[in-house]
């Protein structure tokens, strides 16, 4: 890996399991796994055309994805500050989650509301 290129959660990486039920080897089933870095993890810039345009290609992925619930659930446990997670931006994790460190569970049950709630507005 080269300093400053983000790693997709599928490549090269060790299991992490954070409790009991959390799936192991989520990130080895990531529909991202050899995706393009640069559609989950946009250039910077806020609300650019190219932004935009990066994070809707990476929602689609996520759309699909059979992982989706345990890649959001890590994206809120590790507080990540950069990238589309799930099929949701930092951004949108920022306004929705609360302030503080989530616990393992409370990361995998935060997942399951605001998946819940992204399926019935779509």
């Amino acid at each position: 890996m080269s300093a400053g290129v983000p790693v997709l959660p599928g490549r090269d990486l060790p299991p992490q399991p954070y409790g009991a039920g959390w799936p192991t080897y989520w990130r080895q089933e990531a529909a991202c796994r050899d995706g393009d870095p640069d559609a989950f993890f946009p250039p910077d810039g806020r609300n650019t055309k190219a932004r935009a345009a990066a994070e809707t290609r990476a929602r689609k992925v996520c759309a699909g994805c059979s992982v989706r619930r345990a890649c959001l659930a890590t994206a809120l446990f590790r507080q990540e500050e950069h990238g589309v997670w799930g099929g949701l931006t930092s951004d949108e994790r920022n306004s929705v989650v609360p302030r503080g460190r989530l616990s393992a569970d409370e990361a995998l049950a935060f997942a399951d509301r605001l998946l819940l709630s992204t399926y019935a507005t779509s």
